[in-house]
C-alpha cells in the first residue's frame, strides 16, 4: 500500500514537473509574469506534496494502531488460553497422583 501510494507521489511530482516546464516553453509571457506563474506552479506542487505526505502519514499511524490494538487482542486471548490449559493440566496431574498414591498404597499392604 506504501509503495503505492509512493508511486502517486512520484508520479505527481513528475506530472506537476512537465506541465511547469511545457508552461515555460510555450508561454509568450513577460519574465515576471512567468516567475509568479512558475512560483504559483511550484507552490501548488509544494501544498500537494505536504497533503499527500500527511495523508500518508495518517495512513500508516492508523495502520500502526489497528495491528497493536490487534495485537494486544491476540496476546489477551492467548493468556486466557493458556491460563485455562495451566488449570486443565493442574487437574490431570492431581487425577495421576491420586492414582499414583492409591497404588502405592496397595503397594505396601
Amino acid at each position: 500500500m506504501a509503495s503505492n501510494t509512493g508511486k502517486t507521489i512520484v508520479a505527481l511530482l513528475l506530472g506537476t514537473a512537465v506541465g511547469a516546464a511545457a508552461g515555460i516553453l510555450f508561454a509568450p509571457d513577460e519574465g515576471r509574469k512567468t516567475r509568479r506563474r512558475l512560483k504559483r506552479t511550484f507552490d501548488e506542487a509544494t501544498d500537494n506534496v505536504k497533503q499527500n505526505l500527511e495523508n500518508l502519514n495518517d495512513d500508516l499511524r492508523n495502520k500502526a494502531d489497528k495491528l497493536k490494538g490487534t495485537l494486544e487482542e491476540n496476546i489477551e486471548t492467548l493468556l486466557s488460553r493458556s491460563s485455562y490449559k495451566a488449570e486443565e493440566a493442574i487437574e490431570i496431574l492431581e487425577k495421576k497422583l491420586e492414582q499414583l498414591k492409591k497404588a502405592n498404597a496397595k503397594l505396601q499392604k
